[in-house]
């Protein structure tokens, strides 16, 4: 082999390896997360839908309340937490019943939310029914 290649390679080697080992190590970790999630997710589909159904009631129920009271000190962030909350567990109803999910996450406009909570009441889990009482 020609003293050019050899130094090419002898230049290269330590920067490929190198790189390699970090692609390992990130791979590693991707996979490690994708096993977290799946796991989280099986977990999730175990609880009753009764109970999700009740989650989302309480949610929708200190939302609303939390909205319309007056002198709440930090009231901006309770409501962002509240309302990350609801549709946090909102979207696993949705997956539950196969409703897609308002897109945006915990930033997804009313309209959309409106929207899922008319098709999940129309698969049998009423968000509002608490809040009627």
């Amino acid at each position: 082999m020609s003293p050019v290649i050899e130094l090419v390679i002898a230049v290269l080697l330590p920067t490929v390896a190198g790189y390699a080992l970090i692609g390992g190590f990130r791979g590693v970790g991707w996979s490690s997360e994708r096993w977290h999630i799946w796991r989280h997710r099986m977990d999730v589909t175990a609880e009753p839908i009764e109970r999700l159904g009740a989650r989302l009631c309480r949610l929708r129920a200190e939302l609303d309340a939390t909205e319309t009271r007056s002198g709440v000190p930090a009231k901006n962030v309770r409501l962002k937490a509240l309302r990350g909350a609801y549709v946090d567990v909102l979207s696993t109803a949705c997956e539950r019943l196969d409703v897609p999910p308002p897109p945006g996450g915990d930033r997804a406009p009313l309209t959309e939310i409106y929207r899922v909570e008319a098709a999940l009441r129309q698969r049998g889990l009423d968000v509002r029914e608490a809040a009627a009482r």
